[in-house]
């Protein structure tokens, strides 16, 4: 927990637990920097000031440096809506993170001890928590907070205080039933230790134990799965349907769950089912609410997003030939244009694809805009045009990926369309044999949504291929 170096910072709110554990790393790590970190969360008036100033003459009588930060936790709870207890909990954990961004501390230890990780698994598996939320509080965390006494009872922490000759300071709000904790630690734990287990601590403790080797482990697994199952997006997390559904439905549940964990979200079982439930449904569309997110369902995926989907402005941009046009939606990229003989050539423009079209034939003046509800397209080899919407559906193009679908237009109004995006040229502009002037129209950058399939290629357009 210590390898890395660096000052060791050790959170001291001057009661049992962390006053034993200032000592005993003191006495550890005689030749390392130790800092009392101490947060006064003026709560208690003088009985809060009276801790902090007992946490700064017992730093100093350990030879300990000491950093003090003071928060009005009442206050904070206020504005940011939350209760004491999570109010506390976040300003406490802003201040280390802070001392290690800066390089005050290495690492930050919390005094947290077995008899703690006992009342943690139980008050989650109270709340309905799986195999992760079982595994309760974690020895080692990726932010540097590190907990050395986990394996330690409350009991034995009493016990080395007595024999060190150490004193400590006991925090009235501990007895205050009207936090949960308490209630858990005071009422629920003595009757489950008196009436069920007399080593209910431990069984709690081993539960969490076991959880946490199975978390690692399917931590491994789900990262592998994500890999084939999950994708990022500009609009979101996209979940191939297929290939979820294909999981036991265990692995479906950690693999939601680690989706969803990525947004910040702490998911409960209901949530997950809901998701589920419209991941693995046979066909169709669908919504599922999960707190601060919506999953819509589309053909074979379901995008997991914050916000509306593909934001995008109601565009129309006037299209210069030659010239080039910056497309004001996610994942498209840039709009090229250029005029050249047909003998000029094969090399211009291999950089990307490029449809090529009868300049000449052509209607001018020339746009850009998103596609509208009635626009249509002659696909190659066909008399009658296909209304866009259709292609949408033909092409399995998912809803959230067409708000915004670039389209070039010729002549005056809405213009009739001359290409569509993936889905190409209109037919009706097709290179003939004694086409005279080749108009070039290709995308640089992100060449538009990855399930678009290469209309261009499939509907027949004609290209300049990567070389």
């Amino acid at each position: 927990m210590f390898a890395d170096g660096g000052r060791i910072g050790v959170a001291v709110s001057g009661g049992a637990d962390s006053v034993a554990l200032l000592h005993a790393l003191r006495q550890l790590y005689a030749k390392r920097p130790i800092a009392a970190v101490h947060l006064n969360h003026c709560l208690r008036g003088d009985a809060s000031d009276g801790d902090e100033r007992f946490v700064r003459d017992l730093a100093k009588r350990m030879d300990c440096d000491v950093l003090v930060r003071r928060v009005d936790v009442a206050a904070r709870a206020q504005e940011c809506r939350e209760n004491l207890e999570s109010a506390g909990r976040s300003a406490r954990y802003e201040f280390f993170e802070e001392l290690r961004r800066s390089g005050e501390c290495g690492v930050i230890a919390t005094a947290h001890t077995r008899s703690d990780q006992a009342e943690t698994v139980l008050f989650r598996l109270l709340r309905g928590a799986g195999g992760t939320g079982l595994a309760g509080i974690h020895p080692k965390r990726r932010d540097g907070i590190v907990r050395p006494m986990l394996d330690v009872t409350r009991a034995e922490v009493l016990t080395y205080l007595r024999a060190s000759g150490l004193k400590w300071r006991e925090d009235s709000s501990n007895a205050d039933p009207a936090f949960a904790r308490n209630r858990l630690r005071r009422q629920l734990l003595p009757m489950l230790r008196q009436d069920w287990n007399p080593g209910i601590e431990s069984a709690l403790a081993n539960t969490a134990e076991w959880a946490l080797e199975e978390g690692r482990f399917w931590d491994d697994e789900i990262a592998r799965l994500r890999l084939e199952c999950v994708s990022e997006t500009c609009d979101g997390t996209v979940l191939d349907v297929a290939k979820v559904r294909s999981l036991h439905p265990a692995v479906q549940r950690r693999l939601l769950h680690s989706a969803l964990r990525d947004f910040g979200v702490a998911p409960g079982f209901v949530h997950i089912e809901a998701l589920r439930a419209l991941v693995v449904q046979q066909r169709g569309s669908g919504v599922a609410e999960v707190p601060g997110l919506t999953a819509e369902r589309s053909f074979g995926a379901v995008l997991l997003r914050r916000r509306p989907v593909r934001d995008v402005p109601d565009y129309r941009l006037k299209l210069a030939v030659p010239g080039s046009v910056d497309l004001p939606v996610p994942g498209w990229g840039r709009l090229r244009t250029r005029v050249f003989d047909p003998q000029a050539g094969r090399g211009l423009y291999n950089q990307h694809k490029t449809t090529l079209l009868d300049w000449d034939r052509v209607p001018k003046p020339l746009q850009v805009r998103g596609w509208r509800p009635g626009d249509r397209l002659t696909l190659a080899g066909k008399l009658a045009p296909r209304k866009i919407g259709d292609l949408f559906q033909q092409h399995r193009v998912s809803a959230w990926l067409r708000p915004g679908w670039p389209v070039v237009a010729g002549g005056s109004g809405e213009g009739s369309v001359v290409w569509a995006g993936r889905f190409g040229l209109n037919d009706r502009f097709r290179v003939r044999p004694h086409s005279r002037r080749l108009l070039a129209i290709g995308i640089s950058g992100p060449s538009g949504p990855k399930q678009a399939s290469d209309a261009s290629k499939e509907l027949g357009g004609r290209t300049v291929a990567k070389d």
